[in-house]
């Protein structure tokens, strides 16, 4: 009975949401009609007669909708975060998506906050301004780089046209383009896969400095052309085949060396757009290719980081992320490259502002102590930041920072200053030189 009457407020409260997208939707169709013959009802049959992103929109407005009733009454809410990221992926470039970014959510971090503690407040509020910052940066890199269907410029170009901007988002800027770049090779191949996007003669003027963020983004390029034909219920034969052919497209476009920063995208995309696939993928991953298991978990560390359900402060701190670690890892393997590629991410998004990772210490320093995945996934992340941008001062900044807290001072200085230091003086060269700088896109076991 409970159940029955819970389903009915959600249908009833759900009608007003339905009418406004099926407004929206003939609006849509002044200007590309639909099909006739269409005639049913609002109320009994709104969401078959919508189409992209206007669809996507219903569906995710439900569901949030869903949840503050769930919340209301006090349910565990059940909200699809998939539908949200694949949403937010289509609409990114959208004028109503940015001001959302821009205007609408910093409001709403910021009444939220105020269910955090006083002390992890700050941080947890700086975390999410940081967050939001990384997401206005990706979507915003078609319209900083002036990239569009009619962009004819070589890859070269417009790395250098990158390299003009700031450090920081010079970073995220450059994983934008190569999955631009990828995605723009899908239209030119005609269906056809790619090739030597990365490692023919026309890149072979690439600057150093942009090499692993290129590989990177045509990675995510790739994922999320294979992972779109998969579903939960999908044979062990086209999982395999997807995997295989998304390995096949990150070697056949990488330079020595890199490929591995190519692959990690297929964890992130995975976790991020189909995180009900995860397992799926991981269980055929050791019939297809054993080497690619470490970087997909790293993917999938980063990808849990940046999760929506994570996203504001109250959800987030003290970063309850790290108690689903066991959940989302099946194994050791899986466990510290989780651990590493959250690791990673906290680190290059937080850079700015160590408080962050102080925080985080504050709360989980025995979880780094145990864990040499942690101390390497800063170490990766700071050496991926020095490799793309060491003209930036905040590296050394983080690196030198000095938390109040004795005990947290200790551990900062034990797990990132002191192996930070000696990774950008001794480990950073050796892999250039090899060069292996795939190897900061998973766990590596530390040196004896």
């Amino acid at each position: 009975m409970d159940r029955d009457m819970r389903d009915l407020t959600k249908s009833v409260l759900g009608l007003p949401w339905a009418i406004s997208m099926f407004g929206v939707q003939q609006v849509a169709n002044i200007v590309s009609p639909p099909p006739s013959g269409e005639g049913h009802s609002v109320a009994t049959s709104t969401e078959p007669q919508l189409n992209g992103w206007v669809k996507q929109t219903y569906k995710v407005g439900a569901q949030v909708q869903n949840a503050v009733l769930d919340m209301l009454m006090m349910r565990a809410p059940d909200m699809d975060s998939s539908s949200l990221m694949r949403m937010a992926a289509d609409m990114q470039s959208a004028p109503l998506f940015q001001a959302v970014m821009k205007y609408g959510m910093p409001p709403v971090a910021w009444l939220d906050s105020f269910l955090v503690t006083p002390r992890d407040s700050p941080a947890a509020l700086q975390e999410f301004a940081n967050k939001l910052y990384i997401i206005q940066l990706v979507t915003a890199v078609h319209g900083d780089l002036r990239l569009d269907d009619a962009t004819t410029e070589p890859l070269p170009a417009l790395v250098e046209r990158a390299a003009t901007l700031e450090t920081f988002p010079r970073l995220w800027a450059v994983e934008g383009l190569g999955n631009w770049f990828a995605d723009r090779a899908w239209d030119r191949t005609a269906g056809e896969d790619p090739t030597g996007l990365l490692n023919d003669a026309h890149a072979a003027s690439l600057p150093p400095w942009s090499l692993t963020m290129l590989h990177a983004g045509i990675g995510m390029s790739f994922a999320k052309k294979v992972l779109a034909g998969l579903t939960p219920t999908s044979g062990s034969a086209a999982v395999h085949d997807a995997i295989a052919r998304f390995a096949t497209l990150c070697r056949n476009s990488s330079r020595v060396g890199y490929t591995g920063a190519a692959l990690e995208s297929l964890g992130l995309a995975t976790r991020t757009l189909y995180p009900n696939l995860v397992s799926v993928v991981d269980h055929e991953i050791p019939n297809v290719d054993p080497d690619l298991q470490g970087y997909f978990w790293h993917g999938v560390g980063r990808a849990t980081y940046f999760d929506p359900m994570n996203m504001l402060p109250s959800v987030n701190a003290p970063w309850r992320a790290v108690k689903r670690l066991d959940q989302e890892a099946p194994d050791p393997v899986a466990r510290r490259n989780v651990i590493a590629g959250l690791a990673w991410a906290i680190t290059v998004v937080n850079m700015r502002h160590p408080v962050v990772m102080e925080t985080f210490l504050r709360h989980h320093a025995d979880l780094a102590w145990a864990e040499d995945a942690f101390t390497n996934g800063v170490t990766s992340s700071m050496m991926m930041r020095y490799d793309t941008t060491r003209d930036d001062t905040r590296l050394s900044s983080f690196l030198a920072h000095q938390p109040a807290d004795s005990a947290v001072a200790a551990a900062w200085r034990s797990l990132i200053t002191t192996p930070g230091e000696h990774a950008l003086r001794e480990t950073y060269g050796g892999l250039a030189e090899v060069p292996s700088l795939e190897d900061l896109f998973h766990y590596r076991p530390a040196a004896v």
